[in-house]
């Protein structure tokens, strides 16, 4: 190699070692040059070492990123960390069932709680608002006045739930995300009374679904997670039920045309009364009409693409399962329901279940709170854990092949 080339190496060498980055002097040269014995090589040496170093110093060189480089490597660390902790964190999802805070009808004599019910989930709001999502059953209209009342057969199911329209704050100070519509007192007063529920719904920023052609889905992203829901019932109007298509093609829907992250099925199934605790596994009958096989319909939501199923209607507590890894809660039960319904006994268990799921649907656990209610108040907490352990007999009894457990406590697990 002549001298001129030599001197242009040293010089470049010079260059770089002094207006180089750290990265430059100390990785690079430790990497891909020879050392000798007293550590690192200087770029002067480059003069004495001859042809053969020189090339493999100037190929080392070019092969050093860029600043540009290093900067956009760091910025894909950045976001590959990012995903993974997005993708590792745990999502809470508040479930609780039926939900008819008081109503207005007739007007010669309400039943109104004390205190217009500012303080009906005083109790327990701690855990719904800290939930990610809480999620409920609205068992009636929110309508001020007026309406059709639905006509019935048999007087003694002659019961007819108009809250005031003003009630949808106690549900938004609540921390209520998503509200089922998907029930038989959503009839109680006629299109007026539906067409004022979806009305006040949709001012309140709060999630609705369940009738047929109306509204059958809510998507909405939270926390950059994307929550799908529908909801089903045996009644007229509404997302039936029985039809298995129906279920499978909205699953789909909010899976595939939505890019739902994770799927949530409300469904207000099975007979009612205190003696429908148990899961038949069969076409359950009550009140003149079928209300249908919650069973298989809950096991069709999951294969379909659902990650979390949750029901109410029967007015008391079921047992839950864990079916292809997702959890299945048959029956939540009465959660504020303090005028109009049966809260005596077991109708009187009112428990809030929070389901931990990954962000890609994944069961990670949960925990059940134990509430009660007494007429005239919203749930309060249960020391005693009654509901815990009616929750934990019925699951034991109704599900024995199944992998959940529940603990004393109230904390769901699986078992291998």
């Amino acid at each position: 190699m002549n001298l001129y080339l030599r001197l242009c190496i040293a010089i470049l060498s010079v260059v770089v070692a002094v207006f180089g980055s750290r990265y430059y002097a100390e990785g690079a040269s430790d990497r891909l040059l020879p050392r000798t014995p007293d550590g690192v090589v200087s770029p002067f040496d480059s003069l004495l070492m001859g042809d053969d170093f020189a090339v493999r110093y100037l190929d080392a060189l070019e092969r050093v990123p860029t600043h540009r480089e290093l900067q956009r490597q760091r910025r894909e660390a950045d976001s590959l960390a990012a995903v993974e902790r997005w993708l590792s964190r745990d999502l809470t999802i508040a479930c609780v069932g039926d939900m008819m805070l008081g109503t207005n009808y007739p007007e010669s004599a309400p039943r109104l709680p004390v205190s217009d019910g500012a303080h009906l989930f005083d109790d327990v709001r701690e855990y719904l608002v800290n939930a990610d999502i809480a999620v409920g059953n609205l068992e009636g209209v929110l309508l001020n006045r007026g309406g059709t009342v639905r006509t019935v057969k048999d007087k003694k199911y002659a019961f007819f739930f108009r809250m005031p329209e003003r009630y949808i704050n106690h549900f938004k100070n609540a921390g209520f995300d998503f509200l089922s519509i998907a029930n038989n007192h959503q009839r109680d007063f006629g299109d007026e009374g539906l067409r004022s529920t979806l009305r006040v719904l949709q001012k309140s920023g709060i999630g609705y679904a369940g009738l047929r052609n109306r509204c059958e889905l809510w998507v909405m992203e939270r926390d950059g997670v994307r929550y799908g829901f529908c909801a089903f019932a045996p009644f007229l109007l509404m997302c039936d039920i029985h039809d298995y298509n129906l279920a499978r093609k909205l699953i789909k829907q909010l899976r595939e045309e939505h890019k739902c992250d994770i799927v949530i099925v409300s469904h207000h199934g099975g007979a009612e009364g205190s003696d429908a605790f148990r899961v038949p596994r069969k076409r359950e009958f009550f009140g003149g009409g079928y209300r249908g096989n919650v069973y298989d319909f809950a096991h069709v939501c999951v294969d379909a693409g659902a990650d979390l199923v949750y029901g109410h209607g029967p007015h008391v507590v079921r047992g839950m399962e864990l079916y292809k890894g997702k959890l299945i809660a048959y029956s939540l039960g009465n959660f504020c329901t303090p005028y109009g319904m049966n809260i005596s006994g077991r109708n009187g268990y009112s428990p809030i279940l929070l389901v931990n799921l990954s962000t890609s649907g994944e069961f990670r656990g949960g925990r059940i709170i134990s509430a009660t209610q007494t007429t005239r108040t919203g749930p309060k907490r249960d020391s005693a854990k009654v509901v815990v352990r009616e929750i934990q007999r019925l699951s034991r009894m109704d599900f024995p092949e199944s992998k959940l457990r529940i603990d004393n406590d109230g904390y769901l697990f699986v078992v291998e």
